[in-house]
């Protein structure tokens, strides 16, 4: 049985229905596209939107990494947006005065055709030829959580930039003391339970210090890694899990970041 029906069937044992589709090419990559052919067919923009473009992830996320942009590159500058969803970034990038270019698997689902370049790519497989033209600034929002290969798509990132360019990377934190006690607990970071995996397609939970080496090994420099968007859900209500993410900030030699999400920084050497 092909991987694409093992999951199917795991998905219907757990979900009951057949919500999950993958996109398979010539490389056999996985990519779990449902939801957001979905989106691509809706009438409505999402709670979560700008300018009524869907927000594919949590607008903190988007919001703080316009401004890392913001802050760092002069207008005019040229930014790609990696798996850029509805159109959502690029929209915010140029309103502050940016040149984005958008990438995305689903191009049905990207709203700004005739605005806003846009390369139809699987990031599983090589970037075209198209994109290579060098960016000031790579984002990749949301992601290398989707991706088979997280070094690859590094790779790929630092190949896209101009010398001196900007990486900016997001990814659920599965290092924060809640995410690693729920692991503990369930075998499970959060972000990455059977829901995550068939609704979102979180397939490859990466370590914060798995995400650093990567980064140096790719070749990047003036590497920075910080969290956003502190922790607030049910679940810290229930002692025993407070109890054990306590227990695991005291246990651990390192300090933890404790945010939802990791936001990591990079340049490529001039």
């Amino acid at each position: 049985m092909h991987l694409r029906d093992r999951i199917s069937l795991f998905h219907l044992a757990v979900f009951g229905d057949w919500h999950i589709v993958a996109a398979m090419d010539a490389s056999r990559s996985f990519v779990v596209v449902d939801s957001y052919r979905k989106a691509a067919n809706a009438d409505a923009p999402a709670a979560w939107n700008y300018k009524g473009l869907t927000i594919h992830a949590d607008p903190r996320v988007h919001e703080h990494v316009a401004e890392l942009v913001r802050a760092a590159l002069p207008q005019g500058a040229s930014v790609l947006d990696l798996a850029a969803g509805s159109g959502a970034m690029c929209l915010r990038l140029k309103d502050l005065g940016m040149r984005p270019t958008g990438t995305d698997l689903v191009a049905e689902n990207f709203r700004l055709h005739g605005e806003v370049d846009f390369v139809t790519t699987n990031l599983n497989d090589a970037i075209p030829p198209s994109l290579r033209q060098g960016f000031d600034c790579v984002i990749a929002t949301e992601l290398i959580e989707h991706l088979e290969n997280p070094r690859h798509l590094i790779r790929q990132c630092h190949d896209l930039l101009k010398p001196g360019g900007l990486l900016i990377i997001s990814s659920p934190n599965t290092s924060s003391s809640i995410s690693l006690a729920q692991f503990v607990r369930t075998g499970e970071f959060r972000w990455f339970t059977p829901l995550q995996y068939g609704n979102d397609g979180h397939i490859m939970p990466i370590l914060l210090p798995v995400l650093r080496y990567a980064l140096e090994e790719c070749g990047l420099a003036n590497i920075q890694i910080h969290s956003i968007a502190p922790l607030r859900f049910a679940g810290l209500g229930w002692w025993k899990m407070r109890f054990l993410a306590w227990l695991l900030r005291r246990m651990i030699a390192r300090p933890l970041l404790e945010g939802d999400f990791l936001i990591a920084q990079a340049t490529r050497p001039r």
